[in-house]
């Protein structure tokens, strides 16, 4: 049973590093788009950064499962592993929620001039800019809303702090998000170059709004969740040790501890 925890611990260091080294790669193209985006030019790499989240992601999901069998299997390095396992989750959360921001979403007008151009389509007009960068951010706050409505709960404790880290993450975005629509907004009543109001064939009636309240209620729903899976695991460890002490105990009359194991159950 060691020798097989020992080979997944050997695995899992393998692997992990692998992981790591996915995610540098992603990191390293995702800061060379964000550059192209700060000098107006079109980003070459989203596709190729948004491959290596989604290998990185599914990486991850295996390394937890081979992290909860040490864990199961109360392996001494389960912890240390688990942790390793986790900051690798949080760097994968860092990275996908700026690549959401910067070049998913948060492309400048600019930016999307340049992609038009680059691309021979016409040049925006100055008030199609305004709406274009409407577009970009409600398309934004439809799928981080998708996110958060069929995000999963988490069976155990390892998955509820899986789901929670992702959420935290999720949610500094979406906070962060506010900006975005205030300067939406503003673009939305007064086209470029103008100090005059759009009519009523300007932009969106009403602006995109982050899905804040539901993200809100998701994050206090699962530290909920979470404090109480924590307190359950230590009952169930409790419980299961005391299940281990009683299997093992010598029950025969012979034993001499007998009589304390009786005044300890009485």
């Amino acid at each position: 049973r060691l020798e097989r925890l020992q080979r997944v611990v050997t695995k899992l260091q393998m692997e992990s590093g692998l992981c790591e080294e996915q995610l540098n790669q992603a990191d390293a193209l995702l800061q060379a788009d964000v550059r192209l985006l700060a000098a107006g030019k079109a980003p070459q790499k989203a596709a190729e950064v948004e491959r290596d989240l989604d290998k990185a992601d599914a990486m991850i999901r295996l390394l937890f499962n081979d992290v909860q069998s040490l864990k199961d299997g109360r392996h001494p390095q389960g912890e240390q592993m688990y942790r390793r396992v986790y900051r690798l989750h949080e760097r994968l959360v860092s990275i996908r929620t700026e690549y959401n921001l910067r070049l998913k979403s948060g492309a400048p007008v600019t930016a999307v001039t340049a992609v038009s151009v680059a691309s021979g389509q016409r040049r925006p007009e100055p008030d199609e800019a305004p709406l274009r960068y409407l577009q970009e951010l409600l398309a934004w706050v439809e799928e981080n809303q998708r996110r958060v409505a069929t995000a999963e709960w988490g069976a155990d404790l390892p998955t509820v702090e899986t789901h929670l880290g992702a959420h935290r993450g999720l949610h500094r975005a979406i906070e962060e998000f506010r900006a975005k629509v205030e300067r939406a907004r503003a673009d939305e009543v007064r086209p470029l170059g103008t100090g005059d109001p759009q009519g009523e064939d300007g932009a969106a009636d009403h602006p995109p709004v982050p899905p804040q309240n539901s993200s809100k209620s998701r994050l206090r729903h699962l530290e909920s969740l979470h404090s109480f899976v924590s307190a359950a695991t230590k009952e169930l460890l409790w419980l299961s040790e005391r299940e281990e002490e009683e299997v093992a105990f010598d029950w025969s009359h012979n034993n001499p501890a007998m009589a304390a194991k009786k005044e300890s159950y009485s």
